[in-house]
């Protein structure tokens, strides 16, 4: 178990490629992070300079307040699991007994060891069975296995389930959070997929073009987002939102869109000195509809009714406005009046340049 610690690090592939652009991240020991963001976030190039693959153009990385910035991927101690499911044309046995050959590891041990990895990936049935003839999620088990056999300061997952089909998606996740929890081990994980983050991590580092937006809790990242990039990426949909300006109206302060205004008197003192410009946020699963008038809630037209699981997906229109509602259950159907209400409490506000005020 390690804490890791990246201080001020940038990273520039060429002369002008600016992969990763003063990066600063501390992970705990022993927790599951993610980083996520879409590609070309920086998210690979950070658990490179993580493993001791690319050393950063700047900055330093630290292991348990070591500086191991010059320190090779060995000599970190570190294992890694690629998308690219990497099988050598050997045993299942003999794929995950490798690390532990190349490090001169007893027999005894080595055996014990791999019959322990592959109990935990519940691939003991096909130790002996050639990795390469079996399917793509029985090899990405394999795979996780050689890591994990290691017992390595840190692991660094990326992207590891994008190639196997859902069902062993699912079931690879749910190993990974148990493996982490039972071995305590410090984890990160790299993904583009919200769902992978949201569900297997203690935190998570949302990245965009380089940057580190938002490090924070999954409840936090939803509930909060500190600006409209991050609102808009987490969630599914995300958050959507309008441009409103601050009005007083007998005596009430609201957040006016033109088409509707909720108000916000109780919070207006925090908004009156970013001017008129502003962005109304709010998740389409905490809007509130009814096909029946409501005292302060406004008029809008269905123009789409879509089924997501168990969930509704409503598309309504109010003058130049598009409006999305996700709600469990609902008598509005396509062409219906439906009546709206914004709830105050969760409607976040961001300034002109998309940061969050409250």
């Amino acid at each position: 178990m390690v804490e890791i610690f990246l201080d001020n690090v940038t990273h520039i592939y060429g002369k002008e490629v600016k992969a990763l652009d003063s990066t600063t991240l501390r992970v705990e020991n022993g927790s599951l992070i993610a980083l996520l963001g879409p590609s070309g976030c920086g998210k690979t190039t950070t658990m490179r300079i993580i493993a001791g693959l690319l050393r950063p153009t700047s900055g330093r990385v630290y292991f348990d307040n070591v500086d191991v910035t010059e320190r090779s991927s060995q000599e970190r101690n570190v294992a890694m699991v690629f998308q690219f499911i990497v099988i050598y044309d050997k045993t299942v046995f003999e794929n995950i007994e490798f690390p532990l050959l190349v490090r001169k590891v007893p027999k005894e041990e080595r055996i014990k060891r791999v019959k322990h990895a592959a109990e935990l990936m519940g691939i003991s049935n096909v130790l002996n069975q050639q990795a390469r003839k079996l399917d793509p999620g029985t090899r990405q088990k394999v795979a996780l296995a050689r890591a994990f056999v290691r017992q390595p300061t840190v692991f660094l997952l990326d992207e590891p389930l994008t190639n196997v089909d859902p069902q062993t998606r699912l079931e690879l996740r749910k190993i990974i959070k148990e493996l982490q929890k039972d071995l305590h081990q410090t984890m990160i994980y790299v993904t583009h997929d919200q769902a992978e983050a949201l569900t297997l991590s203690e935190k998570i580092a949302v990245m965009k073009d380089g940057k580190m937006i938002q490090y924070d809790t999954p409840e936090a990242l939803y509930d909060k987002p500190k600006n409209t990039f991050v609102a808009w990426f987490i969630g599914n949909p995300g958050m959507q939102f309008f441009d409103v300006s601050l009005k007083q109206s007998d005596g009430a302060f609201l957040l006016d869109a033109g088409e509707f205004s909720v108000d916000v008197s109780n919070v207006s003192g925090q908004l009156v000195k970013y001017g008129n410009e502003l962005k109304l946020g709010i998740r389409p699963e905490n809007i509130q509809v009814s096909s029946q008038k409501k005292v302060g809630w406004f008029n809008t037209k269905c123009t789409m009714v879509e089924r997501v699981g168990n969930m509704h997906l409503l598309t309504l229109g109010k003058g130049r406005l598009e409006i999305k509602a996700k709600i469990k259950e609902t008598d509005v159907r396509e062409g219906d009046t439906a009546w709206v209400q914004f709830p105050s409490e969760k409607v976040r506000v961001y300034s002109k340049a998309g940061e969050l005020i409250i």
